[in-house]
């Protein structure tokens, strides 16, 4: 893959950034961060009507049929923005349905990429245990434990979604769950659900959704068995992919302010960009920033010509959680005070840094699915403890 934007990526990009540059400054990331803004259902209209929540939806549903690499340079956009945004959770959406070829899924595309309704993802390899049994005396007792649980049973849905993104307007989430003891991908309507706000670094509005009571139609099954692994697969991979170029995005904001500051930071009478050490540690955020990012943009070029090959957006995510803390700490080592202070925005967007690099699974799980991906002896048992 070249490591350029073709010129169909360049044009998208321009548009990203001239519109997040103009709706987003930095005044309205203060007042998300603070709670007394949030992106309200015009801001969600204004991008379906830029095509960007169903970018990855088929044309014949009404969505912009792009490819992941062109969905990929606005989530980054969004992320250099600083925008949490439900851009991926519904590309993702789209994908997975698509996919899918459920009999529902060209209703609810046409839905995505229209902006009728907000589509959202559960975390896959954090979520749903699902079966047809009787109802627990203490459901409480159940979902209060490491992951999260949600029992399917004849008549009603008994769980807890925890952190969704964008939870609060969702009116759809995406999750693996299993059925009647088996692997399924379910789409579940969150009409009626209980949500409960979350308040995390990213500033996503995430929410941890209580089901109880829903009925047990709100969950329509895409898939089960082999077909729900396989879906579950490229899901778990591109909710990843997609995190880590948000996270690239993020990274090179962060690395531009950074060298915009030591350019005109003066000390001893020259800007602190002149010392040796200052310019060697912006070159390093440099390289792991440009790393990160290609690394990333590569992967998901793999992915989206072979679905069933993920280990390099395994690596790809092992990379970028050591490159995300070294570009963290110097940009705050290259701020001295200032970068400590909130009146500054950095901080805006570190927080996202630290957040993204921990989400979607950490070093040791990585390297587990890339030993899995080679095949190496005891994967398969590391992968199942």
């Amino acid at each position: 893959m070249l490591f350029a934007d073709s010129e169909t990526q360049k044009l998208i990009r321009d548009t990203a950034r001239s519109y997040l540059r103009d709706r987003y400054p930095w005044e309205r990331l203060y007042a998300i961060e603070r709670g007394e803004a949030a992106l309200l259902a015009g801001d969600v209209k204004e991008m379906a009507g830029l095509g960007w929540l169903g970018l990855v939806a088929p044309e014949s549903a009404g969505g912009g049929g792009a490819s992941l690499l062109e969905a990929a340079v606005v989530i980054e956009e969004l992320g250099y923005a600083g925008v949490p945004a439900p851009v991926a959770p519904s590309n993702i959406s789209a994908y997975v349905l698509k996919a899918s070829k459920a009999g529902q899924s060209e209703k609810h595309l046409a839905d995505i990429a229209g902006g009728v309704r907000l589509y959202t993802v559960a975390e896959a390899n954090r979520q749903l245990v699902a079966r047809e049994t009787p109802r627990p005396a203490r459901p409480e007792a159940l979902v209060g434990r490491a992951e999260n649980h949600v029992l399917l049973e004849k008549r009603s849905l008994t769980g807890t979604l925890r952190q969704v993104p964008f939870g609060l307007a969702a009116d759809y989430v995406l999750a693996p769950i299993t059925a009647d003891g088996k692997p399924a991908m379910a789409l579940i309507a969150l009409e009626g659900a209980r949500r409960e706000p979350v308040r995390v670094l990213d500033r996503a509005d995430y929410a941890d959704v209580r089901l109880d009571g829903l009925p047990a139609g709100a969950a329509v099954v895409l898939a089960t068995g082999e077909k729900a692994q396989a879906l579950r697969a490229r899901f778990e991979a591109l909710l990843t992919a997609f995190g880590l170029i948000e996270l690239a995005g993020l990274m090179q904001r962060v690395t531009e302010m950074t060298a915009e500051y030591i350019g005109n930071r003066v000390q001893f009478g020259v800007p602190i960009a002149k010392f040796q050490a200052a310019r060697h540690h912006a070159a390093d955020m440099l390289m792991q920033t440009q790393t990160a990012r290609w690394t990333t943009y590569h992967a998901l070029s793999r992915f989206e010509e072979d679905p069933t090959d993920t280990r390099d957006i395994w690596l790809a995510k092992h990379w970028a959680i050591r490159a995300a803390g070294i570009v963290f700490e110097l940009a705050h080592l290259l701020h001295g005070g200032v970068g400590v202070g909130t009146e500054y925005p950095l901080h805006l967007l570190t927080q996202g840094v630290a957040a993204l690099a921990v989400r979607y699974g950490a070093i040791n799980e990585m390297i587990t699915r890339i030993n899995a991906g080679l095949r190496l002896t005891g994967a398969k048992d590391a992968m199942s403890g």
